[in-house]
């Protein structure tokens, strides 16, 4: 990969697709607001790209000294940090202005994603349990974005749904790191203060009340009423399926890949993800 293409970290976009979840969810309303959201799409990136470069910088001197991080482009040396701080700035001034010409909350909502993640890198990264709650509330903000991008309403159980997933995903890369600290690879300064038991409990905890509350959700009237269907709940046999299958793979066979890995690896999960996406796509679309 090209150095300035690594540094951008594009292999994370994935994690923006979530500001295009409010239109989808919109149901015949899709048409209008695509393109808006999909302008609010490429914003994110740059700011998450311009949230990378920064965090680079910060970390570049821990950086040199770890076996696999000190390959990135600002540690190895393969980019200049001015260069750096030149792109970044770039990023950070056009994924403002596209969000401020898309709409002002926006812009509004990049802001302080960026704030909240200069925070998480310059301190709060180094508080166990908090920094897994800041990158969950950074999908929270995607959503946001979404909302004030294609013009849509936003449910609370959307909203928090998002949370206790990204919150689970966090958790799940934590318990991969509490893995590799135990075989002596110390990947990030707090992650001694992760017990596996805790990670793992949490884990279990998490998954049953996200299903739980996304079964309740399939049952309100509001969204029986927006799908026209009473059989909204099938949806719930690909959620529980998908949290099954990561619990196997991590409190089982103790996979090492982190869960961005595994959502891009895993043919089963892609199925569950996929398959949930056709169903209600069906009801929405149908």
């Amino acid at each position: 990969m090209h150095p300035y293409l690594k540094l951008l970290r594009p292999e994370h976009y994935l994690k923006n697709c979530f500001v295009g979840a409010p239109l989808f969810f919109a149901g015949h309303e899709l048409g209008k607001g695509i393109w808006p959201t999909l302008g609010g799409f490429v914003a994110f990136c740059c700011m998450a790209s311009a949230v990378y470069i920064f965090n680079d910088y910060h970390d570049i001197a821990e950086d040199r000294l770890h076996p696999e991080k000190k390959k990135r482009p600002l540690a190895s040396g393969s980019i200049k940090v001015q260069s750096a701080w030149c792109l970044g700035g770039l990023l950070y001034l056009f994924a403002l202005a596209l969000g401020y010409y898309i709409h002002p909350g926006v812009a509004m909502v990049l802001g302080i994603y960026a704030l909240l993640n200069i925070a998480y890198t310059l301190q709060l990264k180094n508080w166990p349990y908090i920094d897994i709650t800041i990158i969950a509330l950074g999908f929270v903000l995607r959503l946001v974005a979404g909302s004030y991008a294609s013009q849509t309403n936003l449910s609370p159980w959307i909203l928090g749904e998002t949370f206790l997933l990204a919150l689970f995903l966090a958790l799940a890369k934590r318990r991969t790191e509490v893995l590799l600290y135990e075989r002596g690879m110390v990947t990030r300064k707090n992650i001694d203060r992760y017990g596996l038991k805790t990670v793992d409990f949490g884990l279990i905890v998490l998954s049953i009340v996200l299903l739980s509350g996304y079964i309740w959700y399939c049952f309100t009237t509001e969204v029986m009423v927006r799908y026209a269907s009473e059989w909204v709940f099938v949806s719930a046999v690909f959620v529980a399926i998908g949290l099954l299958r990561y619990l196997q793979l991590a409190l089982m066979q103790h996979t090492l890949k982190s869960p961005n890995s595994i959502l891009l690896d895993d043919r089963f999960i892609q199925g569950a993800i996929l398959g949930w996406i056709i169903f209600l796509g069906g009801l929405l679309y149908g």
